[in-house]
C-alpha cells in the first residue's frame, strides 16, 4: 500500500499559502497531513479558494481532499454563525461516506483508505445502521492493520497524516449508539493510546478521553470518571469550532456526576452550557437523559418530560429502537419522570411494552413500592440483582427497593443488610442520586438500623428533591386488555363477545372489573382514564417499539 506525500518538516504560514495557491492537488493533501484540523483552522479561506473549480469527479477519489475542504468549510460556517451550512456540511459528508464505503478496497493510499473508512462508519451510523458502520471500520482496520505499510514505532515522533486514534474513536461512538458498551470502552481506550501528541495529531485521542469519562459516569462509577476527566484537562488545547462536539462527552459526564452528587448548581450550570436536546449532536440521547435525571431530582419532571418528547420529535425518536442505547436512554429518562410525577401505571404499562429493556424494571420496581404492592417490589429487584452488568445507580435503586419493602413487611435485618449494600456500593461519598426516591422518615430509619449516616445528610440536596409520590396501580389482565381497547373501538358487549368468542355474561363481567379498577362507573369515563393511564397502546404500537 502506498504512502501519502508528505512535507518533511512543518512548513510555514508563508510555505503553506504557496502550496494552496499552487493548485497543486497532491501538495494539499500533504498540507493536510501535516496539520489535519489546523489546516482549516488558520486557512479555510485559502483552502475554498485553492479548490474553487475542481470538479466533482476529483474529489469522489480524493477523500483526504475532500475532507481538508469539508473541515474549511465547517470552519468557516461556524465564524459565521450559519448553523445551516454545519447542517449541510455533516449532510454531505453522511452521503460521501456512504458512496465511499461501497468502494473502500479502490484506495489504495494509506491515508486515503483510513480517511474513506472513518466516513463510512460515520454515514453508517448517522443511518442507524450500527452493524454495516462497524463491519466497514473493522474492514478498513484490518486493512491498514494488514497492508503493506509500516506502522509508526512507539518512540517516534506521530505525525498527523496517521490520524492516529481517529477511526477506533470513530467505531467507539459508533458501538456506544448501538449500547454496545464493552466494546465502546475497548475501542475509546485504544483511541487514547493510539493517539499523537498536540498541536496536530491529539483531537481524536481527545474525543475518546471525553467519551471514556460519559461511559464511566452513565455507569455510575464517579471516581473513574473523574480519572478521565483529569486526564482530559492534561491534554492539549481544541480549537473552539471542534471543542464542543469533540468534548460534549465529557461535559454530560460533569453533568452526570453532579446530579449523582446533589450539586444542583454545578449540574444545572453544565447543562445550560451543554444547551438543549434538541441540538444536531449523536450524543443527543445522553444530554436528554442528563436533563430528565436533573428535573427528575431538582427540577419540574412535567418540564422535564415536555423537554424528553420536545427532544424526540425533534431527532425522529417518538417510537426508538429500544434494542439500541438511544431507545434505552429515551425510555429510562421517560420511566425516571414519570414515576415522579404520581404514574406509577404508566411506569408498568411502558416496562411491559419494551420487556427487552431490563433496564426498566428499577423503575418499575419502584412503581410497585410506592403503591404498596411490596412482595411484587421485592421480586422484581431480587431478579433484577442477578443480573451482572446493571449500572451501579441500579443496583443502589433495587436494594433500596428491597430495604424498604423489608422494612415495611416487618424484616429489619433484612433491610438493614440491603440498605448497607447500597451504601457500600457508591463510589463517592456524595454519591446520593438512588437515596433521592426514598421518603425521608424511611431513609433516617433505614441508616439508623444500618448504624450509618444519612447519606443526604452528607450532600446539599437533602432538602431539595422530588421524592415520588405513592399511588394505587391499575393492573388489568390481557384479556381485560383487549376488552378495553374492544370498548375504546366502539364495540358492544354483544360484538365484544363475538370477536373473542366468548358469552356476553363474560364481556360484561370483565367491563364490570374494568370499571372497578379503574374506579369508575361508565364508559366514557373508563376510556378517558384508561387513555390518561397510558393503557390503550394497541398492540401495533407495542411491537414497533413505541416509548411515548
Amino acid at each position: 500500500m502506498a504512502t501519502s506525500p508528505e512535507i518533511p518538516d512543518l512548513p510555514s504560514d508563508t510555505v503553506i499559502r504557496a502550496g494552496l495557491r499552487s493548485g497543486d492537488l497532491d501538495r494539499i493533501e500533504a498540507l493536510f497531513d501535516n496539520l489535519w484540523y489546523d489546516l482549516a483552522n488558520t486557512f479555510a479561506p485559502e483552502m475554498l479558494r485553492a479548490v474553487d473549480g475542481v470538479p466533482a469527479a476529483v474529489f469522489e477519489s480524493r477523500p483526504r481532499l475532500l475532507h481538508a475542504v469539508l473541515l474549511a468549510y465547517q470552519r468557516t460556517g461556524f465564524a459565521a454563525g450559519n448553523h445551516q451550512q454545519l447542517r449541510r456540511t455533516l449532510q454531505f459528508y453522511v452521503v460521501t461516506g456512504q458512496r465511499y464505503g461501497k468502494r473502500l478496497g479502490s484506495f489504495t493510499r494509506s491515508g486515503d483508505l483510513v480517511t474513506a473508512g472513518a466516513a463510512a462508519v460515520v454515514s453508517g451510523r448517522a443511518r442507524g445502521d450500527f452493524n454495516g458502520a462497524e463491519y466497514l471500520g473493522a474492514w478498513t482496520d484490518a486493512a491498514i492493520t494488514l497492508g503493506a505499510t509500516q506502522p509508526a514505532l512507539p518512540w517516534a515522533a506521530v505525525r498527523a497524516a496517521a490520524r492516529p486514534g481517529w477511526l477506533s474513536a470513530e467505531r467507539g461512538l459508533t458501538a456506544t449508539l448501538a449500547g454496545s458498551l464493552d466494546r465502546a470502552t475497548r475501542l475509546f481506550t485504544r483511541a487514547h493510546g493510539e493517539a499523537g501528541d498536540p498541536p496536530y495529531a491529539h483531537f481524536a485521542g481527545t474525543s475518546a478521553v471525553a467519551n471514556l469519562a460519559l461511559l464511566a459516569a452513565y455507569r455510575g462509577h464517579l471516581d473513574l470518571a473523574r480519572t478521565w476527566l483529569d486526564t482530559l484537562d492534561r491534554l492539549g488545547p481544541l480549537h473552539d469550532w471542534i471543542e464542543h462536539e469533540t468534548t460534549l462527552g465529557a461535559k454530560i459526564s460533569r453533568a452526570l456526576i453532579a446530579v449523582d452528587e446533589g450539586d444542583t448548581d454545578t449540574a444545572a450550570g453544565v447543562l445550560e452550557r451543554i444547551g438543549p436536546a434538541t441540538q444536531s449532536t449523536e450524543l443527543w440521547p445522553f444530554v436528554a437523559f442528563a436533563n430528565a435525571g436533573y428535573e427528575a431530582h431538582f427540577g419540574d419532571p412535567h418540564k422535564g418530560l415536555r423537554m424528553l418528547d420536545t427532544a424526540r420529535q425533534q431527532h425522529g425518536a417518538l417510537r426508538p429502537d429500544p434494542t439500541t442505547m438511544t431507545g434505552e436512554l429515551v425510555l429510562r429518562a421517560e420511566a425516571k419522570l414519570l414515576l415522579r410525577t404520581g404514574a406509577g401505571t404508566r411506569v408498568l404499562h411502558l416496562a411491559d411494552r419494551h420487556a427487552e429493556v431490563e433496564s426498566l424494571m428499577l423503575f418499575a420496581s419502584w412503581a410497585h413500592l410506592l403503591a404498596g404492592e411490596h412482595h411484587e417490589a421485592i421480586r422484581l429487584s431480587s431478579e433484577a440483582l442477578q443480573h451482572n452488568d446493571l449500572p451501579v445507580n441500579d443496583q443502589m435503586g433495587h436494594y433500596l427497593v428491597l430495604a424498604t419493602a423489608d422494612l415495611r413487611t416487618g424484616h429489619p435485618e433484612r433491610a438493614a443488610a440491603s440498605f448497607l449494600s447500597a451504601i457500600r456500593l457508591r463510589s463517592t461519598p456524595a454519591h446520593i442520586s438512588p437515596f433521592l426516591t426514598l421518603r425521608s422518615g424511611e431513609l433516617d430509619q433505614l441508616a439508623r438500623l444500618a448504624q450509618v449516616t444519612n447519606p443526604l445528610h452528607n450532600g446539599t440536596a437533602a432538602a431539595r428533591y422530588n421524592a415520588p409520590p405513592s399511588g394505587p396501580l391499575v393492573h388489568l389482565t390481557p384479556r381485560e386488555g383487549e376488552v378495553l381497547r374492544a370498548l375504546s373501538a366502539g364495540l358492544t358487549a354483544e360484538q365484544t363477545a363475538a370477536r373473542f368468542g366468548v358469552s356476553v355474561t363474560t364481556v360484561r363481567t370483565q367491563i364490570r372489573r374494568i370499571y372497578q379498577k379503574l374506579r369508575v362507573s361508565h364508559r366514557k369515563e373508563a376510556l378517558a382514564k384508561a387513555q390518561h393511564l397510558g393503557l390503550l397502546r394497541s398492540p401495533r404500537f407495542v411491537s414497533q417499539g413505541h416509548g411515548g
